[in-house]
């Protein structure tokens, strides 16, 4: 375990390491759990979850919880996941990796499946930035598996009745983008509400909660 800025010191591909922002996303989703009443029984996903650091930082802050499931598209991290799952060394806890495109989360198996999703997905849409002479690298940073619309659609779809979803989102304005107003605009006529709750290095924090 390390005192900062990371709880433990994680694996991670050296040619795309993650930011700051997930681990201070964690600490703030921790915040907003500190009382709920029974951690044990809600269902956990780190979407776009890199080599896992944001979940496995939020287990070590909310120690209770005891699900989480964790989805990248990216193979490359799934050696470093499981490092890290040594290293976190939390056998009484269920870790569940899949790599899989978050188009997934619309197909029915995952209706409703989760009580809170946390996610640090990509900040750029295709053509908003240099692209690197690096795939990998340019997946992590661009939508390029999908598109931002079917990010905002998945997560709608896959969180339960009182669900709640925290997710990191770059306003995009200097491109002539409002992302957060097409994020409203997307979940307009649905059971989903979209509120920016705080900021992360000048990176907007939205919380959506699904309303019964």
């Amino acid at each position: 375990m390390l005192n900062i800025p990371y709880t433990y010191n994680y694996k991670q591909p050296a040619q795309y390491r993650f930011s700051l922002d997930s681990i201070h996303l964690a600490k703030f989703v921790a915040t907003h759990f500190k009382s709920h009443s029974n951690l044990g029984t809600i269902r956990v996903l780190d979407l776009c979850a890199c080599c896992g650091a944001v979940r496995f930082e939020l287990s070590w802050h909310l120690p209770a919880i005891r699900q989480i499931d964790f989805m990248e598209v990216q193979d490359i991290y799934t050696e470093y996941f499981y490092q890290n799952t040594e290293i976190v060394n939390r056998p009484d806890m269920q870790f569940r990796w899949h790599v899989l495109n978050y188009d997934t989360l619309h197909e029915k198996t995952w209706e409703g499946k989760f009580d809170v999703i946390i996610s640090n997905p990509p900040y750029f849409q295709p053509g908003h930035g240099v692209l690197s002479p690096s795939e990998f690298k340019n997946r992590c940073r661009f939508y390029l598996d999908s598109s931002f619309e079917n990010y905002i659609r998945a997560l709608e779809y896959s969180l339960a009745n009182n669900g709640k979803a925290y997710f990191l989102l770059r306003s995009l304005k200097q491109h002539g983008y409002d992302l957060f107003a097409d994020v409203e605009k997307l979940l307009q006529r649905t059971s989903v509400t979209a509120k920016k709750i705080s900021q992360i290095r000048g990176v907007d924090i939205i919380f959506l909660e699904k309303l019964n």
